[in-house]
């Protein structure tokens, strides 16, 4: 009996050094801290749309332009960021040796849904969240013909602090489950369009007084 109560009782003190060593859990912060705030650009090297056929349209630079409202910023979830101006340089290529142009209509949204301490690229802290109210025309053609179509919806994306003082924080649109919507296909070329799609792309946030990254914390 005691040689059974003191095993149980060592597994009990193992499961709790394990619970107090674990990293915090990620909170929904009830207000966000953003520095600085005010107009930000932002910058991409490769941008991938991949439908869910498989098809993907690849542009080799994308660049943003946004500002972040004067913080503390209340919610949970809240809207960190408006993105009031982005392309993606022209043309972009896809399958069958086909050419793309995309034209935005802004303003996106960029919204902090979880905050991590020491988390992300540069162990300064990690936003989750999703740029939301996304809205774009995808214009191209191929061997197939022409095509026309929408894409709109939002992306999950994830934040990463600078390193200290630095101009290297990241937004990541990569992977996070959410798709986009393709409608309004219009062309021979879009046969083989598919109906969702996920976006691929890493942006260098970089304050335009600055020329520092912003710094979130929740």
């Amino acid at each position: 009996m005691f040689k059974r109560t003191g095993v149980l009782t060592a597994i009990g003190a193992a499961a709790a050094a394990v619970v107090l060593a674990a990293p915090s859990a990620v909170a929904a912060p009830t207000s966000w801290t953003i520095s600085p705030t005010g107009t930000f650009k932002g910058t991409a090297g490769v941008t991938v749309l991949t439908d869910n056929n498989g098809n993907k349209i690849q542009c080799a630079s994308s660049a943003a332009q946004g500002s972040a409202p004067t913080s503390p910023v209340a919610g949970s979830p809240a809207k960190l960021a408006t993105i009031t101006a982005i392309s993606f340089n022209s043309p972009c290529t896809g399958p069958f040796s086909s050419t793309w142009t995309v034209t935005t209509t802004p303003p996106w949204e960029i919204w902090g849904l979880d905050y991590a301490a020491g988390a992300g690229t540069n162990s300064t802290g990690q936003t989750t969240g999703e740029i939301r109210a996304i809205k774009a025309k995808v214009s191209g053609t191929s061997v197939l013909g022409p095509c026309t179509f929408d894409v709109t919806g939002k992306v999950a994306a994830k934040y990463n602090n600078p390193t200290t003082g630095g101009s290297n924080g990241t937004l990541n649109t990569a992977g996070g489950g959410l798709t986009l919507t393709i409608a309004n296909k219009v062309g021979g070329g879009c046969g083989i369009v598919g109906t969702t799609a996920s976006f691929q792309g890493l942006y260098t946030l970089v304050s335009t007084t600055t020329g520092k990254s912003p710094v979130i914390s929740g």
